[in-house]
């Protein structure tokens, strides 16, 4: 299904070209029911392939949630089963994979050229998870952590421009305008952080624009390496608000200011959202965790957090 489950396996000498003997590639790759594209590529001449097999196995239960963590979603079997519904030209373009950052499974998000007006995205293709709104989070004055990790694969094409793309958002519980945060790949410079808030919308219209944008680059893109975000977010339309950022564990943004839209909640996106260039391209995310404490959520120790 467009997703290297492998990677790199050697190949032993035989002594012969029709002396054959089995290889084990990979053990732990997850399949949902239905149909799958298998692809066997060869990064080197010279040998010969007689068969491929596939052998059942009792699959590995998921990593237990972090202590504390009031959400905590891996992917084990699906994206309905944590809440996630999904933003689609075609329904099933969203599919598990065996190459998970926290237990052997994460969802992958695909579009296809002419993937557009899912949803309202006009021009540009979609394929969204979205977790619903609710009051237990995303609300004024409600303060939270979350984590999330992401991972480019293989087929992944980065937006040649003008146009950008989407990774991740939190989005307003609104019909249109500009979400109030999101993870951003921009051409010319890469991942970027960009969050809105203040603004009174009415009728899906700006009328006013209380703050100005914030948010940081945060590095260029780099295929098949797992990136681990860190948020911290108060929610509020005032002063009050608060949004941190790590990549990693290194400290990428801090901001205190207007987080969320006067009067307007928000909820949740995992999202390969983009402008259109005319080839297939995937998103692999992993690790949804929301908490309380810098502790319920990460992976790893954060940059200035005790």
């Amino acid at each position: 299904d467009g997703v290297n489950v492998t990677g790199n396996v050697a190949v032993p000498s035989t002594g012969s070209w029709s002396a054959f003997q089995w290889v084990t590639a990979k053990t732990g790759v997850p399949l949902t029911a239905g149909n799958h594209v298998l692809k066997l590529v060869s990064d080197q001449q010279y040998f010969n392939v007689n068969q491929l097999r596939v052998t059942a196995t009792v699959a590995a239960p998921p990593p237990p949630p972090p202590p504390s963590a009031d959400y905590f979603c891996t992917f084990a079997s699906s994206w309905t089963e944590c809440g996630f519904s999904e933003q689609a030209k075609v329904p099933g373009r969203a599919s598990i994979v065996g190459i998970g950052r926290d237990g052997g499974t994460a969802v992958r998000l695909h579009t296809e050229s002419g993937d557009n007006s899912v949803n309202g995205s006009g021009t540009w293709e979609r394929n969204d998870l979205i977790l619903g709104p609710s009051s237990g989070y995303c609300n004024e004055g409600q303060d939270e952590w979350w984590a999330h990790s992401v991972l480019f694969p293989s087929d992944y094409v980065f937006p040649p421009g003008p146009g950008a793309g989407i990774v991740m958002d939190f989005h307003h519980n609104s019909s249109s305008g500009q979400a109030n945060f999101e993870l951003q790949t921009i051409p010319g410079i890469g991942l970027r952080l960009r969050g809105y808030g203040g603004a009174t919308i009415n009728g899906g219209q700006y009328q006013a624009v209380i703050a100005d944008p914030f948010g940081a680059p945060v590095g260029s893109v780099v295929k098949n390496v797992w990136y681990d975000f860190v948020y911290h977010v108060k929610w509020s339309s005032g002063s009050g608000g608060k949004m941190e950022a790590w990549l990693n564990g290194r400290k990428v943004m801090t901001y205190n200011g207007p987080t969320l839209y006067t009067g307007i909640s928000c909820y949740f996106k995992l999202a390969n959202y983009h402008a259109a260039f005319g080839l297939p391209s995937s998103v692999i995310h992993d690790r949804i965790v929301r908490g309380t404490s810098a502790a319920a959520v990460a992976l790893t120790p954060l940059e200035g957090v005790p």
